[in-house]
């Protein structure tokens, strides 16, 4: 067997020159097939492989002809752990002592640690052993990768950093450090090259691409998407939330003090529709609060539903209202309609959810059924809430009988029925009447230059007096 010993070598960095001349040439052309070619060129991958040239010397001479060359990549200078495979190439042609061949070890032989190559060398005729040649030659890298000097890649974690060589947290792939002073930007951009153009970061898992952020660069706006768009913050300011099939917003499991703190607004603080540190409540204006209204609730029908509804107590400073209303159970026979007067018989279970237990009424008659608590405001239904789980009082049409629910008017003014019989005038005190559900005036007599009215009990001051085909008038409801 022939001494044989290596030379030199040019490494990775011979590779890279090729790769670039190689496209400087395709890319050079200028007919119709050269644009084509050059679109072609311009998206070919580099791959793994690398040119590596070196000399060989026989006894000293250089050598010429045929030999079969083995290269095998490590990560010591002796011993180590191999990479890749081994690479055999057979009947390599040597002219005076140097040669030409291309190597790859595929795309997982270079990831930042150093590297050595392992040559071993028999003749080309030769079915004998190879002779191993010493030492291994180190593999540099070519100078444009030395300008990247803060990037540190660990191939045997899976991690590439940026400014730092560790990781944050186990699962780390990527990671970047920005080395600053106090109150300054550190990050990075993504960037289009068209100022229209819609710069994203996406997330994927396991291939299929699952989320991302963008910012629109015609009309300024950045997005979070997830199987639609979740978030929107539009360039003009403020925040979009939706659409969403559940809750737009749940704020939970808060350490501090507030779930969302409300400051200063040119208008309105929370507004819901469109236009025509307190760890109580779940709502809370804290003195001195806004100047005139704390909340404003304004129902589309006003005339029949609840503004605000709750079924615990409600305890304020200050209440002014249009009228005050009760909730009752209808019990009797007679089914009861708006405007009829009503007298207390008994009291029925609670509303669920709710502790005062709810009065029993049926009509008043002015004999048997005298004790007056107020007038029919509207039928009620208790049901579950549109679109939610929960179950509400609200107004209902039709006829109110026995099991249902009644809102009562007990101050305020209400429309109530009248006796068909009976002349009432302005200003008249009125009683439940012998029609069940109606009203008449309560009579006085002159005694002794004495105006003295009967005993009943009064439902209120009319306002109006009865008119031809009309069976209710205005009363104002004040019960004693």
């Amino acid at each position: 067997m022939k001494k044989i010993s290596q030379y030199r070598k040019l490494g990775i960095a011979i590779s890279i020159l090729i790769a670039i001349l190689a496209i400087v040439f395709f890319t050079a052309g200028t007919n119709a097939a050269g644009n084509e070619q050059r679109t072609l060129a311009s998206v070919s991958a580099v791959g793994t492989g690398f040119t590596y040239q070196g000399q060989l010397k026989d006894n000293g001479n250089p050598a010429n002809g045929a030999y079969d060359l083995q290269f095998g990549l490590y990560d010591a200078v002796s011993i180590g752990a191999q990479i890749g495979i081994t690479q055999t190439l057979n009947d390599v042609i040597v002219i005076n002592g140097l040669f030409t061949v291309k190597l790859d070890f595929g795309t997982a032989a270079f990831g930042g640690g150093a590297r050595w190559l392992n040559l071993a060398v028999r003749p080309g005729a030769s079915v004998g052993a190879y002779t191993t040649l010493t030492p291994r030659q180190e593999i540099t890298p070519a100078p444009y990768a030395l300008a990247l000097p803060n990037v540190y890649t660990d191939e045997s974690v899976n991690f590439v950093g940026i400014g730092r060589n560790f990781r944050i947290s186990g699962n780390e792939v990527f990671g970047i450090r920005y080395t600053g002073s106090p109150n300054q930007y550190g990050g990075m951009y993504v960037e289009t090259s068209s100022a229209g153009g819609w710069p994203f970061y996406g997330y994927a898992t396991n291939g299929s691409f699952r989320a991302w952020t963008y910012y629109n660069g015609t009309t300024g706006s950045w997005y979070l998407y997830s199987a639609g768009i979740r978030l929107e913050v539009p360039s003009t300011g403020g925040l979009r939330i939706g659409p969403a099939l559940d809750y737009s917003l749940v704020i939970s499991n808060t350490t501090g003090s507030d779930g969302i703190r409300v400051l200063d607004t040119g208008d309105d603080a929370i507004q819901i529709g469109s236009n025509p540190d307190i760890p109580n409540y779940g709502v809370y204006i804290p003195s001195p609060g806004v100047s005139t209204y704390g909340v404003w609730s304004n129902t589309s029908n006003a005339s029949g539903e609840w503004a605000l509804y709750t079924v615990d107590k409600i305890i304020a400073g200050n209440v002014a209202a249009g009228a005050f209303s009760l909730v009752a159970q209808v019990t009797g026979p007679a089914a009861l309609t708006i405007g009829d007067v009503v007298v207390v018989t008994g009291m029925a279970d609670p509303l669920p959810g709710s502790q005062p237990y709810t009065p029993l009424v049926r009509r008043a008659d002015g004999a048997q059924y005298t004790g007056v608590i107020g007038v029919v405001e509207n039928r009620m239904v208790w049901e579950p809430s549109p679109g939610k789980e929960e179950f509400s009082l609200h107004s209902a049409n039709g006829l109110a009988t026995a099991g249902d629910y009644v809102s009562l008017v007990i101050y305020g003014i209400a429309q109530v029925k009248v006796d068909s019989t009976a002349v009432i005038a302005v200003g008249d005190r009125v009683t439940a009447s012998g029609q069940a559900g109606g009203v008449r005036h309560m009579q006085t007599r002159l005694i002794d230059g004495m105006v003295v009215a009967e005993s009943a009990q009064s439902v209120g001051i009319a306002l109006a007096s009865p008119t031809k085909g009309q069976t209710t008038i205005p009363v104002f409801v004040t019960l004693r």
